[in-house]
Formats: C-alpha cells, structure tokens, sequence
C-alpha cells in the first residue's frame, strides 16, 4: 500500500493531464469505451497501456478513500 501526503491542489502538469483526461472521457458518452481500450493496446505500445492501468488504480484508490471520509471514518 502506498503512502500519501494530502497537499493543496497546485496547477502542476498531473492536474492538467487528469483535467484533459475527465473532458476526454466525458464529452462523448456514448463513445464505445471497449473500443477505445481495444485499439489503445492494438495500435500503441504496451507502455500506454500499462500506465492506464496504474492511472486506473489509483483512481480506484482515492475513490475508495475519498468515500471513507465522506463517511467520517
């Protein structure tokens, strides 16, 4: 499990890219996302791939926290 320290939010590049990223996948809802993530791992490199990936746990992580303290434990 990772350790993280909350700070206030800055304007650095990984807001950025995260606030790209949220307009990304939300301006097309109905935009095919098993599509997507079939020629995300068909036409880049693995490395794509595997940082999605870890974007995604994270996601889920913080989400997960994020509910925990909006329960007040």
């Amino acid at each position: 499990m990772t350790y993280s320290v909350r700070k206030k939010p800055e304007n650095t590049n990984e807001i950025k890219v995260a606030n790209r990223l949220a307009k990304l996948l939300n301006e097309d809802m109905g935009l095919n996302l098993e599509a997507v993530g079939f020629h995300l791992v068909r036409n880049n490199p693995v490395i794509a791939y595997r940082r999605l990936e870890v974007l995604s746990l994270m996601a889920g992580e913080e989400y997960d926290r994020l509910m925990e303290e909006m329960k007040g434990n």
